[in-house]
């Protein structure tokens, strides 16, 4: 590993990883991260451009950090779909743990903050349900579907790429798991009251995704305090403020944010099945079925 560390752990831009088979990658700017993550803008064999995730243990055991980065490369490996995010390598160098992944241009959530077209809504929620039907039919439920794990690549058409498969479950032979890791600021009601995660879970989340896309903010206020964050999942605070819109994409979304999993879309391809119906998409020359339907993946 030919990089200097920075204060938290991880390598400084200008550095270079260096992976067993040899391949050297030359890290560019930090896209993102947090304590124990971050992501790299980076150069690669043939001068190809990837994005580098790193991880460090930091205080947490180094066997889990490992077993949890493992499992991460392992899936992405094994679920190859246009719209989940391709890994080209993963190994471990000088007590980091590394992925290298396809680069896309920016996130989801550096797109928010205005309301999109009612078209843009329903292509990017169209290519997400795509990513969720597939893990959904492998029975595994993302759990950690929020903006900045919704990786965009812009042109014509814009391609999304869900990412992050590091606290996903499955849910063969498993039917309530604790999902300890969710966070907590799109945490599904049954989540936070009953301690399980469901395929429905990924729904909700992709409901508050949708809301925030459609009226440029979230239907929680996130900035309130834990506590107060947690009051409006369980009094169903965003439900009712999807509801309260009144336009067509309000109400789709607000079935997704219901409260109790059983009353909310039971398969992203049924919610594909009322998106598709919409004039926003009715009306582009593509939606005779330029592209196949979620259902079945």
């Amino acid at each position: 590993m030919n990089s200097t560390l920075n204060t938290l752990g991880f390598p400084a831009p200008g550095g270079a990883l260096r992976s067993p088979r040899g391949q050297a990658y030359v890290l560019g700017r930090q896209l993102g991260g947090g304590a124990f993550g971050a992501v790299f803008e980076a150069l690669g064999p043939f001068d190809e451009s990837f994005a580098v995730k790193v991880l460090h243990p930091g205080s947490r055991p180094y066997a889990e950090v490992r077993s949890q980065w493992l499992q991460e490369a392992q899936r992405m490996l094994a679920f190859r779909h246009p719209y989940i995010v391709y890994v080209h390598d993963y190994f471990e160098v000088g007590g980091l743990f590394v992925l290298v992944l396809e680069r896309c241009d920016h996130t989801l959530e550096a797109m928010l903050g205005q309301p999109f077209t009612d078209r843009l809504v329903v292509d990017v929620s169209r290519q997400l349900l795509f990513a969720l039907q597939y893990l959904h039919d492998q029975e595994l439920v993302h759990n950690d579907l929020h903006a900045g794990n919704v990786l965009i690549s812009q042109g014509e058409p814009l391609r999304v790429k869900l990412s992050d498969l590091g606290i996903a479950q499955e849910l063969e032979g498993r039917p309530r798991v604790t999902p300890h890791l969710v966070q907590h600021r799109i945490m599904a009601p049954e989540v936070l009251a009953g301690g399980y995660t469901t395929k429905q879970s990924d729904l909700y989340q992709l409901g508050l995704l949708m809301y925030a896309m459609h009226t440029g903010q979230y239907p929680i206020e996130f900035h309130a305090g834990l506590e107060h964050v947690m009051d409006q999942i369980a009094c169903g605070v965003p439900r009712a403020r999807a509801e309260a819109l009144g336009t067509p994409l309000g109400n789709i979304a607000s079935v997704l944010l219901r409260r109790h999993e059983q009353y909310r879309y039971t398969s992203p391809a049924q919610v594909w099945e009322d998106l598709r119906r919409l004039d926003g998409w009715q009306s582009e020359p593509w939606a005779s079925g330029a592209e196949p339907s979620p259902q079945g993946g």
